[in-house]
């Protein structure tokens, strides 16, 4: 081998160091968190963005990330987690629904003529008169009822929608699932400010951003607790 080759070879593996000692500078977790978030972003890597984010960097509508430095981490703040709580409600709300269906169905097949008189009268603008007003009345009341059991679960169910995402991206192991609304826990959420180099369409330009990275603890998982990764679940240009 030639002596320029081999200068050749022993300037690679110091190169490729020093790539990596950038890349990781200071061992920070947000910031290899967040450099694989905008990596994904900018290559549109939906899959790689769906295991470590709920929010999107769109090169499309928010540029492509070039370069960013953390400017500071905030504390985290913990809250509890309320997943179990709110999945006990809408089984209980779903099963008060269900027992009001139950009973609005043997009315409605006891009296499905009459029913139908009224349904059509109404269509009309018809005033109805005698057992058919009065029965319009209670079809009426149960008609309320419904609407009312229907907007309790649709309520709740909300709840648990909006906590639903980040546990199950946080928690969740594809190889050994378990179900995330069955355990109590924690949330820890912390802010991260950066300074960004971001390309768009009339050129790079510096922003500024908050992005707030989220953690679930589950409790009493099997024994133990399960402690998720960090998420990126909200992002804010300043």
């Amino acid at each position: 081998m030639s002596r320029s080759k081999s200068r050749l070879w022993l300037v690679i593996p110091v190169l490729a160091l020093a790539v990596v000692t950038s890349a990781c500078a200071g061992g920070a977790d947000e910031k290899i968190l967040l450099t694989k978030y905008f990596t994904a972003s900018k290559v549109s890597d939906n899959m790689t963005l769906s295991n470590i984010a709920t929010v999107s960097f769109d090169p499309k509508t928010d540029g492509q990330m070039q370069t960013f430095s953390i400017v500071s981490v905030g504390e985290p703040v913990i809250t509890p987690l309320e997943i179990k709580k709110h999945a006990e409600e809408l089984k209980a709300a779903a099963a008060e629904e269900k027992t009001f269906s139950d009973k609005k169905k043997v009315f409605q097949d006891a009296n499905g003529d009459a029913i139908e008189r009224i349904l059509k009268a109404e269509q009309k603008g018809q005033t109805l008169k005698g057992k058919d007003a009065e029965l319009q009345k209670e079809w009426t009341k149960w008609r309320e009822d419904t609407a009312t059991y229907a907007k309790k679960v649709s309520a709740v169910r909300k709840l648990v929608a909006a906590e639903q995402p980040i546990v199950e991206i946080s928690c969740q192991d594809q190889r050994n699932p378990i179900d995330t609304t069955a355990f109590e826990g924690e949330s820890a959420s912390k802010d991260v400010t950066i300074d960004a180099r971001v390309k768009t369409d009339t050129g790079t330009v510096s922003k500024k951003y908050v992005l707030t990275l989220q953690r679930i603890t589950l409790h009493g998982v099997n024994g133990k607790d399960v402690v998720g990764r960090w998420v990126v679940t909200k992002r804010q240009e300043l």
